[in-house]
């Protein structure tokens, strides 16, 4: 890859993982356009999702300090109980629920993945971007909640959700967000939620990816790199203005437009 393609696809993903797009489909229908490697497309996604993981503990570093500063109170006072209060159970419950739907359905992507051809996945993917948009569309007729007031409840929900997003094209943002949105979180709100969220999931997801690609083949170093600190530098400029305006914007739109294009393109076979 060269430098200019390097830069779109840390563009490209900076975007979509902090849009109720799904990152993974979007960076890796623009490494295919480019012409890349079907084998090195997990190991592209790792480094451009590792930068964009990178950006969000810079961006919210008072946040994560003050949620870990939470657990080791709850620790040194022996009251594990107390770590499940507020904004950490919702976080503590969102993770445990998604290892239990999205480690099931990602040892069976693992499986069946390889034995489908690139229009079949692209359909597939297609797929996913519409179930994402209807589920964008789809919300709560009470929206007041603030973020603040997040429990392990609101975490079982948007864990159980936040699972599917191991699915090609189901956008994790997107369940994360809509769960939340259900649950009467305003969007603002629900979109700050699930940013949070996003880092340890992203972290967790990078270790058992990593994990499961063990052996298949990889990018060089220094192309991963700079994947890593293009999407990061994008990411980190991007998820200020992105979390206050999205809420604006009509993304149920673009999922329903991408999702369809790539549909028909997988149908007809043009993957």
């Amino acid at each position: 890859m060269d430098l200019p393609q390097i830069l779109l696809l840390g563009l490209v993903q900076a975007i979509t993982e902090w849009l109720p797009l799904s990152s993974k489909t979007m960076t890796a229908a623009a490494y295919m356009l480019f012409g890349g490697r079907p084998q090195d497309t997990v190991a592209v996604l790792l480094f451009l999702h590792l930068g964009t993981l990178a950006a969000s503990v810079l961006y919210f570093r008072k946040e994560i300090a003050n949620f870990i500063a939470h657990l080791q109170r709850g620790l040194a006072n022996k009251k594990p109980e107390a770590m499940l209060a507020g904004r950490a159970g919702f976080f503590l419950s969102a993770l445990f629920f998604t290892g239990i739907v999205g480690i099931p359905l990602l040892a069976i992507e693992w499986v069946v993945l390889p034995f489908l051809d690139g229009s079949s996945v692209l359909a597939v993917m297609g797929a996913g971007l519409i179930f994402t948009g209807f589920l964008i569309t789809s919300h709560s007729s009470v929206k007041w909640r603030e973020d603040r007031s997040a429990n392990w409840k609101d975490g079982v929900i948007t864990g159980l959700m936040q699972g599917l997003s191991v699915l090609p094209g189901v956008s994790r943002a997107g369940t994360t967000t809509a769960a939340l949105i259900w649950r009467g979180f305003n969007s603002q709100s629900a979109f700050k939620l699930s940013f949070l969220l996003s880092i340890p999931v992203v972290l967790a997801a990078e270790v058992l990816i990593w994990g499961f690609s063990f052996g298949s083949a990889q990018l060089p170093i220094e192309e991963g790199a700079m994947l890593a600190a293009s999407s990061f530098v994008f990411g980190y400029f991007t998820i200020g203005f992105l979390m206050y305006s999205v809420r604006k914007l009509k993304v149920e739109y673009l999922a329903f437009i991408f999702g369809i294009l790539m549909l028909l393109a997988g149908i007809y076979g043009l993957g």
